[in-house]
């Protein structure tokens, strides 16, 4: 038997029907063994899920130099067989009536599978052959994916199992080869240049491969032939779905339709560089940190918390009935909101982590999720006004990064509409700016909002009412989806919440907590491999069973149960101590303040309870600075050990540390409150009367003590008195101070502390938490009003007053404010507050002792603001707009506030003139109120009591200034300074702001002229006020910013070489840096050479060079300097030497100490400029061979690109990002231009290792360079496996409703076919990519973009708007007709719709129009005949024109239009060249680089052997796609209907590196555009259909 082959055996029994399958797999298991000598009867394997967690988890058996990657792509080729393999089980189980499985089937199958993944020996090569192997196998047995849609066992024909017996049979023997293949010759089998086949090798495997495939083709046969049998039983059933689908296409259609309404005229992205700037637009305008990452998928704290997670627990997710409903394709009966509830510390975050985590992975094209935490200080915070606005734009952020319709979407509100996100009062608003989940997307979008419980009530309501809205029910629920986590008392104030899907923790989190509980003991050692029936297995199960029982769902209460058990396990405890405390109800809190108590002083009790005060009643969450200064506050010592240090060591058990902030332990709130005050309002408990007292004792005779005790006794029971002296015992050894907090005496501390710190100097000891005492006074004392109206305390008369004497303190003068005015320069208070004090004041309890004159003048004045704020208002206002002594912004805040507060409303409005002005959005009250500066100015006149004389220059300047703080409009801002300008004496100040207003506007000339004479006026004798040098210094940085902007490099680097004299260091390194950029850009390179030079020199010590690196490293001109830098120094070795060595210096150089309280900010940005600097470093040794003393140059370089990957990784925020896909693409064209060399198999393996770790990144190189070897070696799969993902990412937007993410899906197409060398489908991706005429393009109508309205008549608006669109590209035709000229043409379309606009203005239009223009024209001009319709046309046309203008800027840029290449090449003196597609330049497309494109002279830079400019990123051994410039023939754009097809794509006769695109003269072929879609689709295996299914699925059948 074992010299015969196992199909032939399965061809025999087949032909013998009196062969029993049972006997088949038999006869299998013993041809198993022949082959490969290994035995299928293994008893750990009992289900294929058993096979699947094992390859999961099996290790790579090959060598070092055998990459992981290649051992996880054959484990996942493995796996998808597997998966197959079960599905033909199933079929055959189904049918078991007919032919019954044997029992060994699942074992032999399973286990023949199993052995390929667990080979002991390492062997290079052997993850190649399973890859080749079962690529084959598993593509082959995905065709049995059919049988998922069986449903009963009487639809599967007995002949049809029988063969699928033969298939699985058939796949145990190809096991069986490849085990024999990691047998045999294992030097043999090593990859000389790329992966040989291992169908090659003479081990039978070719052999058992075929005859596999054969028992495929039989099993098809069969399945073919009773497939006839079912095709009429399934006619009805096809007709009815024919009919479901007519009515999905009918409402697909209508989707369309109002998808193309409402985004006609988008511009949409087409490049990686527009779409990173998007990016950052969106992150900027929404608020969202600049470290936050642009290229990932996922947030850093959602992966942290899946991370914290306990292995095998959380499987119970997947199974419960709320997640599958929720996740699944129907909303109907079930709701799009998914809450998972339970008490603290239950595991509600880590399951939602979970969730996320999963929905990320699934790998389901249009899914996407954003994952959003609320920690536990967003109760307390601050920061965050409305931390449920903040949330949605972080989470619409989040989607726009992954999602192409959101971030075009988003991306156009930024651009037209920024204030919007500032503006936005509801919710709603909100969420219809940020443009998630839009009708037409196709995609499902998955919204998490985890902890809502640690947000205030009003805002936890306030969510939770609006995903339950009408808006949001109606509208969204079909492809948006809410998870949430909280409490269940959060939940029950929202009745709304009754009807969502809900997952309670309490009820399911038992078997994690099981696991958690055994992992402890094991890892602790207790209860270990205890015999069965053993007293110490039964404790341990009665534990594991047990504890999750009392813990009532809260792992905290877990964690402190399960460390008393270990504890007393730790001892001789019997089963029965064990037993009575798990009887017990678990106490947690308890017997941990218990314990803490027992070790603590009294004094450090009463230390612990004032923290408690702050960490859990104070209205911001604390830091450890601040509470350092409360502690100072409370004790007036400085304390020699750390806060950090006692927290972390003696007070965790009600205390913790988060980075540097510190909260209370869950549930310890509640736990600590004090019991019940007496009715009275005294601090003491309400207790039984007592009589306490101590007899001392000494050299008494014991009879004389005997009867005195005797006495004494006697005495007490006459008169009704009780000795308890077991209470009186205790109390010698226990404190009189307990650990307990209450809410009322804890506002009531942090109110008396407050006066305390105000009544002194700040100090350094307690000047951290003067801005919190400060900014939350009004709400603590208002807070102990609220406390005593809801009966939880009340203060004693005597404790009233001493407040309202502090409060006199504080409001009699200006002392007080005087004394901590740069505290009240960085907060306010709000109307509201202010009317909170204003209550104290009123009482007259509070103010009895008080001065009765200042008294009086409190209760009757007209407003708060004339009352007890008097002295203070007028501090702010003379401060603000007399005497520049007071921060302008905040000033402008606290204004706003007092107006407020003196009932005067601040609403938009004009000025008192004819201009018109339109207000600008506050920050004083977080708020979408606008101030208008006019009434801001004229309050604080009547204020002061001033004549309009009396408003001077400085007046209009503090106006002016704080409003461009304050976001106004420009004109606004211009106003003021203008009005400034007209007082006499203006002060050098209004230039400058001015300037900066100019410049603002993109009006850089009239920005430089301004600061000029700023400086000039700055300079004068008795200029106002007094300029200082730092001041001056200021002014020239600002002027050199501005001239180096206009691109006058020689004023620029004139003053910074000033700016850089400053003794402040900052500033100095800011001047230094831009003298070095300006110079650089000088033509002069001499000059460059030099300025270099004393740059290196200047300091010996080289602390200001490294601090001028350091700034370099984050500048975004970063590259440009570093490339200029390089290129002037190249022909001096000594000054490239001391560039080199001046960043080395830099980059490792430790600035920072690393410590516990060290912000993790400090760590990225040393990590940052380090990672920067070390591909720069990597580039000067790489390119023109400088490196360290003893190292090879290239290796250095690559070693030095690999380090700067790893340092910015993990860094956020463009710089990093940017630097990061230089190093990789720097890495990647190496191992390339290798390979195209000689290819050498350590570099096909770096390049791969490298591909695979950035194959999630949207933007790296490295996946682009491996298929394009792959391609070059006709290795086509091998590229296609690669490229894979992004055609399936382009032809999933393609074929989705919404046409806002076209122009996108075919640059992705453009892009990746040009690198799988498939040019004619390239070139007709870049037919439909670029814009053959902008006006063209611009004036395209269709029917339904027609407007509607009364008295319209849209057939007549369709044909005058295409009447006068052709009239129009006509007559440009004729004045332009080169359509490369697109500004000329522009200008000129643009003429003519003026024209149209205003028949009677000055415009004129040359040329004669066709009779039906003439006539329309001549009808919309006679007022007597206005016809609405065409008045109609011509609004159409001239809004669209708008929309071209608006894109291409003032300055009509071209570069702003989509398509518009720009040259990335240089020109001779350095700098980027200007040249572009858009400017009439033919492009040459690097056919092997990632968006490569050179005009005709920086091609020729490239490829010269000695180059007079160096260009980096390409080689002269690449070839290049000629690219004809924009407004070509070629060009259809991306809303055309066909396409031209090309007739093939051939070296240039003069130049065989060049590529051009030929097509037939006359009669060329044309295709549609969904042609050619659904072509290139079956072309790469992709199914338009399942595609747009997983996109219908969204929406249900009544939709």
């Amino acid at each position: 038997m074992s010299s015969k082959q196992l199909s032939d055996v399965v061809q025999e029994q087949s032909s013998e029907p009196e062969l029993s399958v049972e006997q088949m797999w038999a006869e299998a298991a013993k041809s198993f063994e022949a082959i490969c000598q290994k035995s299928l009867k293994r008893g750990d394997i009992k289900s294929f899920d058993d096979v699947r967690e094992k390859i999961e988890n099996s290790k790579n058996p090959a060598k070092d130099n055998d990459p992981p990657d290649k051992w996880n792509k054959a484990k996942r080729v493995g796996l998808e067989s597997l998966k197959w393999m079960k599905l033909l089980v199933g079929a055959a189980t189904q049918a078991s009536g007919f032919i019954p499985l044997p029992s060994s089937a699942v074992s032999i199958a399973s286990n023949s599978l199993l052995f390929v993944f667990d080979i002991p020996q390492a062997i290079q090569g052997y993850n190649d052959a399973i890859n080749q192997v079962f690529g084959e196998v598993s593509s082959s047995l995905s065709q049995f994916k059919i049988y998922m849609a069986i449903e009963s066992k009487n639809k599967v024909d007995p002949l049809l199992i029988k063969q699928i017996h033969v298939v699985m049979v058939s796949f145990v023997n190809v096991c069986a080869h490849v085990i024999n293949y990691n047998q045999g010759r294992k030097r043999d089998r090593f990859a000389q240049k790329f992966r040989k086949s291992v169908f090659d090798e003479d081990s039978g495997l070719s052999d058992a491969m075929a005859e596999f495939k054969t028992a495929l083709q039989q099993q098809r046969d069969v399945e073919g032939t009773v497939s006839l049998s079912l095709i009429v039983e399934t006619r009805e059933d096809v007709r009815k779905i024919l009919e479901n689908q007519a009515d999905t296409n009918k409402i697909a259609q209508e989707t369309y339709q109002a998808v193309q309404e409402t985004q006609e005229g988008v511009l949409s992205l087409m490049s990686n560089a527009e779409r990173t700037n998007t990016l950052i637009k969106i992150r900027n305008t929404l608020g969202v940190p600049s470290t936050v990452h642009l290229d990932t998928k996922t947030t850093q704290t959602c992966t942290d918390l899946y991370r914290s997670c306990l292995s095998g627990t959380g499987s119970w997710i997947w199974t419960q009935y709320a997640y599958t409903a929720w996740t699944g394709s129907e909303v109907k009966d079930t709701s799009h909101v998914l809450l998972i509830s339970g008490p603290p510390s239950s595991g509600k975050t880590l399951v939602s982590a979970r969730i996320t985590k999963r929905l990320e992975e699934q790998n389901q094209q249009r899914d996407y999720v954003a994952h959003y935490f609320f920690r536990p200080g967003t109760k307390k915070s601050q920061g965050q006004k409305n931390p449920i606005h903040w949330a949605l734009k972080y989470l619409a952020f989040q989607i726009a990064r992954v999602e192409q319709t959101v971030l075009s979407a988003l991306g156009k509100v930024c651009d037209t509409d920024s204030a919007a996100f500032r503006s936005s009062a509801s919710l709603e608003a909100l969420w219809a700016d940020l443009k998630i989940g839009g009708p037409g997307s196709g995609a499902r979008y998955y919204l998490v909002f985890d902890g809502l419980e640690n947000l205030p009530e009003k805002h936890s309501s306030m969510l939770l009412e609006f995903l339950f809205s009408p808006k949001i029910t109606s509208g969204f629920a079909e492809n948006v989806r809410f998870l949430v986590s909280g409490t269940e008392d959060t939940f029950a104030k929202v009745p709304a919440t009754q009807s969502a899907l809900q997952i309670q923790m309490g009820e399911h989190n038992q078997a994690d907590m099981r696991n958690i509980i055994d992992d402890a003991l094991n890892n602790r050692g207790m209860l270990k491999n205890a015999e069965p029936g053993s007293k110490q297995k039964k404790a341990r199960d009665k534990i594991v069973d047990k504890l999750p029982q009392n813990v009532k769902g809260s792992y905290s209460s877990l964690q402190f149960a399960l460390d008393e058990i270990i504890r007393m396990l730790s001892t001789r405890a019997a089963f029965e101590d064990l037993d009575r405390m798990l009887d017990q109800t678990t106490k947690s809190h308890e017997v941990a303040i218990k314990q803490l108590q027992q070790s603590l002083t009294a004094e450090e009790i009463s230390g612990l309870n004032e923290l408690l005060k702050w960490v859990l009643f104070s209205k911001d969450t604390m830091d450890l600075d601040e509470l350092e200064a409360i502690m100072f506050l409370y004790s007036g010592t400085e304390s020699l050990t750390s806060l950090r240090y006692i927290i972390e060591n003696k007070y965790s058990a009600v205390l913790e540390i988060d980075g540097t902030n510190v909260f209370g332990q869950d549930g310890v709130k509640e736990y600590l409150h004090k019991r019940k005050e007496k009715p009275d309002g005294s601090s003491q408990p309400e207790e039984r009367s007592t009589i306490s007292m101590t007899i001392t004792i000494n050299n008494v005779d014991q009879e004389l003590c005997g009867h005195f005790l005797w006495d004494l006794a006697q005495k007490a029971i006459r008169d009704k008195f009780r000795f308890d002296f077991d209470t009186a015992s205790n109390s010698l050894h226990s404190n009189s101070v307990a650990i307990a907090v209450d809410e009322f005496e804890a506002n009531h501390t942090i109110v008396m502390r407050t006066f305390d710190y105000l009544a002194a100097e700040p100090t350094d000891q307690t000047i951290k938490i003067g801005e919190y005492l400060i900014n939350w006074l009004p709400y603590h004392l208002n807070r102990l009003i609220e406390l005593e109206d809801e009966e939880k305390g009340a203060l004693l008369p005597d404790e009233q007053m001493d407040i309202g004497r502090n409060l006199y303190q504080l409001f009699k003068d200006e002392e007080c404010f005087k004394r901590h005015r740069s505290t009240f320069e960085h907060t306010f208070w709000t109307a509201e507050e202010m009317e909170d004090i204003q209550k104290w004041l009123m009482n007259a309890t509070v103010v009895r002792k008080l001065d009765k004159k200042w008294r009086d003048g409190v209760r009757l004045a007209p407003s708060l603001t004339r009352g007890f704020m008097k002295d203070f208002v007028k501090m702010v206002v003379t401060g603000l707009v007399r005497e520049r002594s007071w921060n302008s912004a905040n000033a402008s805040s606290w204004i706003a506030e007092f107006m407020k507060a003196d009932h005067r409303k601040l609403i938009s409005g004009s000025f008192d003139d004819d201009e018109s002005v339109t207000g600008s959005p506050s920050v004083a009250s977080g708020d979408s109120t606008e101030i208008n500066w006019f009434h801001l100015s004229s309050w604080c006149k009547d204020f002061l009591g001033l004549p309009d004389e009396a408003l001077d220059s400085i007046w209009y300047e503090r106006l002016a200034a704080s409003a461009e703080f304050m976001g106004a409009a420009t004109p606004v801002v211009l106003t003021l300074y203008k009005r400034a300008l007209e007082r006499e004496n203006p002060s050098w100040l209004c230039h400058r702001g001015l300037g900066e207003a100019r410049f603002n506007q993109d009006r850089t000339k009239d920005a430089i002229a301004e600061i000029e004479r700023a400086i000039s006026d700055a300079q004068l004798e008795g200029a106002t006020p007094k300029a200082e040098e730092e001041d001056l210094v200021d002014l020239h940085l600002l002027l050199g910013k501005y001239a180096y902007a206009e691109g006058d490099m020689q004023k620029a680097a004139d003053n910074y070489f000033l700016a850089r004299q400053s003794i402040d260091t900052e500033k100095a390194m800011e001047g230094q840096l831009g003298y070095l950029k300006s110079t650089l850009s000088l033509p002069n390179a001499e000059v460059a050479r030099e300025a270099l030079k004393k740059a290196l020199a200047r300091d010996d010590s080289g602390s200001n060079i490294v601090g001028v690196m350091r700034m370099l490293a984050r500048n975004e001109d970063q590259d440009e300097i570093f490339f200029k830098a390089f290129s002037v120094a190249e022909g001096d070795p000594d000054l490239m030497a001391g560039i080199v060595h001046a960043m080395e210096m830099a980059a490792t150089t430790t600035t920072t100490t690393t410590s516990p309280d060290m912000s993790s900010d400090n760590h990225f940005t040393e990590d940052e400029y380090r990672g920067v600097l070390f591909y720069y470093i990597g580039s000067a040794a790489y390119t023109y061979k400088v490196s360290a003393k003893g190292t090879e140059p290239v290796s250095e370089a690559l070693r030095l690109w690999t380090e700067s990957r790893e340092k910015l990784a993990p860094i956020g925020g463009t710089n990093a990002l940017q630097v990061r896909l230089r190093a990789t693409t720097a890495l990647a064209k190496h191992y390339f231009e290798n390979l195209l060399s000689d290819g050498n198999t350590n570099d096909y393996i770096a390049l791969s290792k490298l591909a695979e770790e950035d194959s999630g990144m949207s933007y790296s190189s490295a996946p682009g360079y491996l298929a394009v070897i792959h391609a070059l070696q006709g290795n086509k799969e091998e590229s296609k496996e690669i490229l894979l993902p992004s055609i399936r990412q382009a032809l999933n937007m393609l074929s989705d409703e919404s046409t806002a993410n076209d122009l996108h899906a075919f640059y992705l197409l453009f892009g990746t076919l040009v690198q799988y060398l498939d040019f004619r489908n390239a070139a007709i991706a870049l037919s439909l990519l670029g814009m053959g005429d902008p006006v063209t393009f611009i004036l395209r109508f269709e029917p339904h973009n027609m407007p509607e309205g009364d008295g319209i008549d849209e057939q007549k608006v369709f044909k005058a708007v295409t009447t006068f669109a052709s009239d129009i590209i006509h007559r440009t035709d004729i004045k332009v007709p080169d359509r490369s000229q697109h500004i000329e043409r522009i200008k000129t379309a643009k003429e003519h719709i003026d024209w149209l606009m205003n028949p009677n203005g000055n415009a004129t239009v040359d040329g004669d129009g066709d009779a039906t223009t003439k006539e329309l024209a001549d009808h919309s001009i006679d007022p007597t005949r206005a016809d609405p319709n065409i008045a109609a046309a011509h609004s159409l046309l001239d809004r669209r024109m708008n929309i071209l203008l608006t894109k291409l800027g003032p300055e009509m840029d071209l570069r702003n239009l989509p398509s518009a290449w720009q040259c990335d090449g240089r020109d001779l003196a350095g700098n980027e060249c200007k040249n572009m597609s858009a400017g009439g330049h033919e492009l040459y497309h690097c056919i092997y680089c990632v968006n490569h494109d050179f005009c005709r002279d920086c091609l020729k830079q490239v490829r010269a052997a000695n180059p007079k400019v160096r260009i980096p990123g390409c080689s002269a051994r690449h070839r290049w796609l000629r690219i004809p410039p924009l407004g070509a023939d070629m060009y259809v754009g991306h809303k055309a209907k066909s396409v031209r097809v090309p007739k093939d794509i051939r070296a240039a006769p003069e130049d065989e590196m060049i590529l051009d695109i030929h097509y037939e003269e006359s009669g060329h072929a044309d295709l549609t555009v969904k042609e050619w879609i659904d072509k290139l689709a079956a072309e790469w295996n992709v199914s338009i259909m399942e595609l747009r299914t997983d996109d219908l699925a969204n929406y249900p059948d009544d939709r």
